[in-house]
């Protein structure tokens, strides 16, 4: 099977799974740990880091270092907040996910030139969006905080191997394409997953 049909195929796999249980910790393998898989078990959080990362990598972050630790920075302050208000909505912030990742894979798709206060922007959106959808269910005290620490751990580490790959296919046209074409996906996905969370609103 080639790398794009097994991005393919863990994306389509990634739709299944009921997503009001995406919070739900993995027994036995610890908070911290718990943590760390997080951002890779939430299908909202997976598209939108694949996406920003492809984005960022397309826009040479070399360059654009400010908007990598701009988004660190909203994470780090989404998961405080989400770490003193557990209870907030995350319904809504699921799809505000959903709906940026859409939008970025489009922007990463189009290869627009767009200056670096757009990418920074994003970013720092992008990044309390994710801190504030990190609080697993069921966990309070030390383990969700051991938690968030490893959602922030698995959420920089997620962004900096989407962002190498990116990079590392843009020396050549038929890889640039290669890129736009996992972009696709990534909108595509997240607009599947998108429908499935409002259907049942829509539906009665």
């Amino acid at each position: 099977m080639t790398p794009p049909l097994r991005f393919l195929f863990f994306t389509i796999l990634s739709l299944l799974p009921d997503i009001a249980l995406a919070h739900s910790p993995i027994k036995g393998i610890g908070d911290f740990l718990n943590g760390i898989l997080h951002p890779l078990l939430v299908p909202a959080q997976v598209l939108i880091i694949l996406a920003l990362g492809l984005w960022y990598g397309q826009h040479q972050p070399n360059q654009n270092k400010q908007s990598v630790l701009l988004f660190l920075s909203a994470i780090i302050i989404g998961l405080i907040t989400t770490g003193l208000m557990p209870s907030l909505n995350m319904e809504n912030i699921t799809l505000l996910l959903l709906l940026c990742a859409t939008v970025i894979g489009l922007l990463v798709i189009t290869a627009l030139p767009l200056p670096s206060p757009v990418l920074a922007l994003t970013g720092l959106l992008a990044g309390f969006l994710l801190g504030l959808d990190s609080a697993q269910e069921t966990l309070v005290g030390k383990a969700l905080i051991a938690s968030l620490f490893g959602s922030g751990v698995g959420i920089y580490f997620l962004l900096l191997y989407a962002m190498a790959l990116s990079e590392s296919l843009s020396k050549k046209l038929w890889q640039t394409i290669a890129v736009r074409i996992i972009a696709s996906w990534i909108s595509t996905s997240a607009l599947m997953v998108l429908a499935l969370q409002l259907f049942p609103k829509t539906g009665g």
